[in-house]
């Protein structure tokens, strides 16, 4: 296997391993958030540029963690929004009992979501990276690093 620093699968590793670094520095840190930028076009130019149908499945997985993960947090943010509309007057107010029950609900809802668009995109891209290296090891006849 070709592990040297140019080699197109070096490349495809560092970027599996970017997601992790970029989620948790998004975490502690949110401008560092930006950095999916970045790393975005990395992924999209190198999946444009390869060639090797295993490598460029590798990056469609990449992608698609991506998109799982920005699609679990837009949902996150609109639960929450939707929480903040019956936000008014409180549980003891004239009619805020139901609408302290619909905060309450999509609230939840909303911090359920943020949790698993952190869990699901990981568990997708490391189900992702075996099995891209399970590939990589078949097409090139050596067994002996599969993962």
């Amino acid at each position: 296997m070709d592990l040297s620093r140019h080699s197109q699968l070096t490349q495809l590793r560092y970027s599996y391993f970017a997601v992790p670094v970029i989620y948790i520095l998004g975490v502690l840190w949110l401008p560092a958030a930006t950095l999916w930028l970045g790393w975005l076009a990395w992924v999209g130019v190198n999946w444009y540029r390869i060639q090797s149908p295993v490598l460029k499945q590798g990056y469609w997985v990449i992608l698609q963690s991506f998109g799982l993960h920005l699609a679990l947090n837009l949902a996150a943010v609109a639960s929450a929004w939707g929480a903040s509309i019956f936000n008014r007057g409180g549980l003891f107010s004239g009619g805020g009992g139901d609408d302290f029950l619909y905060l309450l609900g999509l609230g939840l809802l909303a911090l359920v979501l943020l949790i698993i668009s952190m869990i699901w995109p990981l568990i997708k891209l490391v189900k992702g990276y075996q099995a891209l290296m399970n590939s990589y090891a078949d097409t090139k006849g050596d067994n002996s690093e599969a993962v």
